[in-house]
């Protein structure tokens, strides 16, 4: 969740925030109006009156919602033996998508080296296909599979 404080006066407060919910939010805004009222046992009193509104809106792909794509390549048998001519390039690949912040992480499953995990942040499908396409495993065909899959991370990293 985030909030934003807009503009205040000595009369009113306002403050948003935003929930996302997926690829929707929800933006509210709280409004406190301070207003003079007057009653039959004091002439002036100070009262609040809180309005809230409620906003349904869309928030695509790529405004920092914090979405994430998980791909995973699936390696040939032997991949320690076979990755050494390759590796620094795959693994500038990587490092490259993470200093962009595009990619938030990446490894191998070890105890076999079998599979590559790479966990993208804030960008659409197409991108990490571009990515694989352009992977240095994937072109010396190290790679026999690979899918990519939207994850929906519920803890941890600001989910």
């Amino acid at each position: 969740m985030s909030s934003f404080a807009s503009s205040s006066s000595s009369s009113s407060l306002s403050s948003f925030a935003f929930f996302s919910r997926g690829k929707r939010g929800i933006l509210r805004r709280r409004v406190a109006n301070h207003h003079a009222s007057s009653s039959s046992t004091k002439a002036l009193r100070r009262t609040q009156q809180q309005v809230t509104t409620t906003v349904m809106m869309a928030a695509t792909q790529n405004e920092n919602t914090n979405e994430y794509i998980l791909l995973t390549l699936d390696y040939v048998d032997d991949m320690l033996d076979k990755r050494g001519p390759h590796r620094e390039e795959h693994i500038a690949g990587a490092r490259k998508a993470f200093e962009e912040g595009k990619c938030a992480m990446a490894g191998a499953l070890t105890d076999p080296v079998d599979t590559g995990v790479f966990v993208f942040k804030n960008v659409d499908k197409a991108y990490v296909e571009r990515f694989v396409q352009n992977d240095a495993y994937y072109k010396a065909k190290l790679v026999k599979t690979y899918s990519i899959r939207p994850w929906m991370v519920v803890v941890g990293n600001d989910a």
